[in-house]
């Protein structure tokens, strides 16, 4: 086994993804500002640390999706959302055979520690418990870098959406 291959082992054992807490929105948003920054300190524009505020957090734990956050040795490495359903992004796809990633964002602090990887790992597990077998997400089509990511995690490209002066690659896995 690899260095790499050792470093994921390592890790994964360690690694504990659980619901996020009505009381931990603040930081969930946290993360995603921070994220955010980052992104924007790269001249990507995915994300802007101003979009993001408590309710929408807050609508994220009550409308029905699942807000999870990770950790390793009680430290918080990352946070995911899964939705079930969506129309807006999706369009005429949308169906009740997906799990929809959302927000997934690593903490600065565990950078290349293949935080990512777990934590997509630990997304697709989740939505195989909840009986669906697509798992889905789309990025910045411009963000060419994390385009390739999930290509490399063997997601396959479905097409290109465009919504005002925004536009989203999908993708999918089974």
């Amino acid at each position: 086994m690899n260095k790499r291959g050792i470093l994921m082992e390592q890790i994964n054992t360690k690694l504990i993804t659980r619901l996020a807490l009505p009381e931990e929105a603040s930081i969930v948003l946290n993360l995603w500002q921070e994220s955010a920054r980052w992104l924007n300190s790269k001249e990507i524009f995915q994300w802007r640390p101003e979009y993001f505020n408590l309710e929408q957090v807050n609508e994220f734990m009550t409308d029905g999706s699942d807000v999870y956050l990770a950790e390793i040795n009680h430290e918080i490495v990352g946070t995911y959302t899964l939705t079930w359903s969506d129309p807006l992004i999706w369009e005429e796809l949308d169906n009740t055979s997906s799990g929809y990633i959302h927000r997934f964002a690593v903490n600065r602090d565990f950078k290349g520690q293949n935080i990512g990887l777990l934590l997509l790992k630990s997304a697709e597990e989740n939505i195989r418990q909840k009986g669906k077998t697509l798992i889905r997400l789309d990025c910045m089509a411009d963000n060419l870098r994390l385009n390739q990511y999930y290509k490399d995690y063997g997601f396959q490209y479905i097409r290109r959406m465009k919504q005002g002066n925004w536009s989203a690659s999908l993708y999918e896995k089974e």
